[in-house]
């Protein structure tokens, strides 16, 4: 990661994701590689989904090498993120649906 990494596709991230985008680029800053590794795997712990839409905001070939790092010290490949992330993001749109026709 370096300090002007910006997100590919920022489709998938949501407000509160930029918060979090930032706080790992001042881990960076503050802390060089193994500080933000720290920070992308305490993300990771605290919360997978938030991580996922992160992780997927980043075009693969483009993704930094602390994010490639945390998702296999977690046990999983960037594409088991990417469907993660997507089957959350359709069972939201689900239950909105059907809240919508109540």
């Amino acid at each position: 990661m370096i300090e002007d990494d910006e997100p590919e596709d920022p489709s998938w991230l949501w407000d509160h994701d930029w918060l979090e985008l930032n706080k790992l680029l001042h881990a960076y800053k503050d802390g060089g590689d193994e500080a933000v590794k720290k920070a992308f795997r305490d993300l990771l712990e605290k919360d997978a989904l938030q991580f996922a839409r992160v992780a997927c905001a980043y075009n693969p070939s483009r993704i930094p090498q602390q994010f490639k790092d945390a998702i296999e010290d977690a046990g999983y490949t960037f594409q088991e993120l990417i469907e993660l992330a997507k089957a959350h993001c359709c069972r939201r749109q689900k239950m909105a649906r059907r809240l919508a026709r109540q």
